[in-house]
């Protein structure tokens, strides 16, 4: 797998935590995880377990291994990392994954390298796995196809952190958490059957940051799996809706993104924090303050490169989070970029900054920097909710959800747009909040056909889809057309 253009530095950031998830009972598998269990000739303790730790750990090598030859699973030698009776654990994955791996490296099946630190950069690493040139032979001849890997029936969709961000076990169901967990369930089972991806991707794969702070995305059809996690033991905080790669990339990715060969819009609500402070304060911003929220002027000493209304939408961001005002600066400091003047803006300045905002935002400001954006999170994330079970449940819709952003097939974006308008009032008690397109889709109405009478991509002359794309999606309308896909072998192999 080595990349002789890359340093050992970057090769081990090429990594993602190991998936205890990924789970499947194809016949071919069970031969391949046999076969593979025959070579372990030091393992000990109970067979049965054994074996389905060894499947989990192989699975997700051959995952990764789909996705990018080069990149590593990040394996934690820490035995308090594995909670077998978890209830966020359905597999059950215990400590004894460990031993696991150990034997899979004795006999030279997949390689490691031990977590270390690096000095010169200070930074520490996990261990690394990734499959050894044998394996990976054998991945190649494999008899089955990574569409047939799933998330192990009755993984936990509802997450209860408490105030130290651990995950509660004990919790008991109530109508919130029951309602929630079935709708993920109808909502994850839609989002299986989608192919989502980036149209134009050679690679599945894309770079993200640079230095140490550099990741790679996997652009695959495993992590879509979605989650709902509610903060401080408390079922009335937090609540937003958590996973899918589509989350952790970037806009400009985003907008290329594609359902079952369909292109997509995307529309995000604007200022939805500040509207629905105001609307708790009975207030419509819209209607009776209807200005740019951000926009702030007269601010002494400030350096004239700073955007300054970008600044303050940072800041006022940072100030609904943080629980004082202090905390917000060093948020505001923390998240700017990396040697811009933002990051040089004293606390002074700040405050002056903040203090313009509570002037411009009165009715709310008692608000700002009082640690509010928890229960604000609770707010937007009924509304997502609501448009997750419409969408899901009514129309038979795949739909993304980035927190107060939402993407949904071409065509589909006006229902989307009313949809909104519909949930933020049933949510809020205040209607017709204003919406906006992130993308370019009007744009593309008046040059396109009417992206509602279209079948794929391809009606789109100036979008032109990878050959990677066009291969992976064709492979998984044969699969999921397949009636015996549980046990369907097939003829070839997805490695880009």
């Amino acid at each position: 797998m080595e990349n002789k253009n890359l340093s050992d530095f970057e090769r081990y950031l090429n990594a993602r935590p190991l998936d205890v998830h990924t789970w499947s009972d194809h016949p071919e598998v069970n031969v391949f995880v046999n076969d593979i269990y025959s070579q372990l000739s030091s393992i000990q303790g109970n067979e049965r377990i054994n074996k389905k730790l060894l499947k989990v750990v192989l699975l997700d090598l051959y995952v990764a291994w789909c996705t990018d030859p080069e990149l590593m699973i990040m394996f934690s030698r820490d035995n308090n990392a594995y909670k077998a009776k978890s209830r966020y654990n359905e597999i059950h994955i215990g400590k004894k994954v460990i031993g696991v791996v150990d034997n899979l490296v004795t006999e030279g099946i997949i390689e490691e390298k031990r977590g270390f630190n690096d000095h010169i950069r200070g930074i520490g690493f996990q261990s690394r796995l990734w499959a050894s040139s044998s394996l990976r032979e054998k991945f190649k001849s494999a008899r089955f196809h990574q569409f047939q890997f799933c998330n192990h029936e009755g993984r936990e969709s509802i997450v209860l952190r408490d105030k130290n961000k651990e995950a509660v076990e004990d919790y008991q169901d109530n109508v919130i958490t029951n309602f929630s967990r079935s709708l993920l369930s109808d909502y994850n089972v839609l989002l299986a059957n989608t192919h989502i991806d980036i149209f134009d991707l050679e690679k599945p794969v894309i770079e993200i940051g640079s230095g140490s702070k550099a990741m790679r995305l996997a652009i695959n059809q495993q992590d879509k799996f979605v989650r709902r996690i509610f903060n401080n033991s408390r079922w009335d905080e937090g609540g937003r809706f958590y996973g899918g790669w589509w989350q952790r990339c970037p806009k400009t990715y985003r907008e290329k993104i594609v359902f079952d060969g369909v292109g997509t819009a995307e529309i995000d609500f604007s200022g939805i924090h500040i509207v629905i402070l105001y609307a708790q304060e009975g207030i419509n911003y819209w209607a009776e303050a209807n200005e740019d929220p951000y926009s702030i002027h007269g601010i002494n000493d400030i350096d004239p490169n700073i955007d300054l209304r970008a600044a303050a939408k940072l800041l006022l961001l940072t100030a609904l989070n943080a629980k004082t005002p202090g905390k917000a600066f060093g948020a505001f400091r923390q998240q700017a970029e990396s040697g811009s003047p933002e990051k040089r803006l004293t606390n002074e300045q700040l405050n002056s900054m903040l203090n313009q905002l509570k002037r411009k935002h009165e009715p709310i400001a008692h608000k700002l920097a009082s640690g509010a954006g928890i229960e604000l999170m609770y707010v937007d994330s009924q509304i997502t909710e609501r448009l997750i079970e419409r969408f899901t449940r009514h129309f038979q819709c795949p739909i993304l959800t980035i927190h107060d952003s939402y993407i949904v097939p071409f065509g589909w974006d006006r229902i989307l747009h009313r949809e909104m308008q519909a949930a933020f009032a049933a949510v809020t008690g205040v209607s017709q909040p204003v919406v906006e397109h992130t993308t370019e889709y009007y744009d593309v109405l008046e040059n396109e056909p009417d992206p509602r009478l279209a079948n794929s991509m391809t009606d789109y002359p100036d979008w032109t889809p990878s050959k990677r794309h066009l291969k992976d999606y064709e492979s998984f309308k044969i699969y999921k057309n397949k009636p015996d896909r549980e046990t369907w072998v097939p003829d070839w192999t997805m490695v880009y």
